[in-house]
């Protein structure tokens, strides 16, 4: 009997282990974010948006809050899942044309006819000059209308 019941209890254990290690528990609380990217004026399809904490403390597992511009220039961020938006704070914003290479896996990036270079003076987010604020709140970033 007194096996039994210390099998349970190390089974309860183990289970109460996993379910805790295994939760989103240590994912921090995020609200939803959108924006717009304009370049000299006009929406820019597919670039993405990339949000750097300037607070990085609360950012456990280097989590980087991002968005894919759509065919109107507006984006939404995701930080764990699908449009879940970003955690509360201050951040400096990163944009940038990322694009997949070709299809026997070279370096040559492929672009959408027509479509003109992205300026890479935006794409780091310590030196582009662009920030943002995420309210405990849905958000709107203000529009960041780029310039060539």
């Amino acid at each position: 009997m007194k096996r039994t019941t210390s099998l349970c209890l190390m089974l309860l254990f183990v289970m109460v282990f996993f379910a805790v290690g295994c939760s989103d528990g240590i994912n921090q609380a995020t609200y939803p974010v959108n924006g717009e990217v304009r370049l000299d004026g006009k929406a820019f399809k597919g670039v993405t948006v990339v949000l750097r904490p300037l607070d990085k403390t609360n950012f456990k597992r280097q989590e980087i809050p991002q968005g894919i511009t759509d065919e109107n220039g507006k984006f939404s961020i995701h930080t764990y899942s699908s449009s879940d938006g970003a955690p509360a704070g201050e951040y400096k914003v990163g944009i940038a044309l990322m694009q997949p290479v070709d299809d026997e896996g070279g370096d040559q990036v492929k672009r959408d006819a027509g479509q003109a270079a992205f300026p890479a003076k935006y794409a780091d987010p310590e030196t582009s000059g662009l920030k943002a604020m995420v309210e405990k709140k849905s958000s709107t970033i203000p529009t960041f209308e780029l310039t060539r």
